[in-house]
């Protein structure tokens, strides 16, 4: 068991660079790599990392990197096990919709329509054997 004190939320890396493909239908290819850690004592973190990047299989108009951490302040926690699990899970759903609306802003901020993250279920997003997953 554990009490969940405090959350906070930051990005590290916000970048958008044009690719020069020419304007038709795109189809969004983004990958979302996930790292969990410990800060200090009581001190948890949750990593998530979108990729958006053009390939000449699929083509996109721009590259989008984004990394977005979530910080986890806990007490009373009697198994370690408990805050990995909720690092894992819970705390990926808490920050996707963040990660969605942040990928929206950006992509308007450069005055491009905008990019929409589609909705997805969380639970499924990773299993517990990878950190990273591509969203078709």
């Amino acid at each position: 068991m554990y009490n969940l004190i405090k959350s906070s939320f930051l990005t590290d890396k916000l970048e958008i660079s044009r690719n020069n493909v020419k304007l038709r239908n795109f189809k969004l290819n983004p990958t979302i790599t996930r790292k969990t850690g410990k800060i200090k004592e009581n001190l948890y973190y949750t990593a998530l990392t979108l990729f958006i990047k053009s390939s000449e299989e699929h083509p996109f108009p721009v590259n989008i990197t984004v990394h977005f951490k979530g910080i986890f302040e806990f007490s009373n926690i009697d198994n370690e096990e408990n805050v990995s699990t909720f690092l894992k899970g819970e705390a990926v759903q808490i920050m996707f919709p963040y990660l969605r609306t942040i990928t929206t802003n950006l992509s308007v901020a450069a005055m491009m329509p905008p990019i929409i993250l589609p909705i997805i279920d969380t639970t499924k997003l990773f299993n517990t054997s990878t950190d990273s997953v591509l969203i078709n």
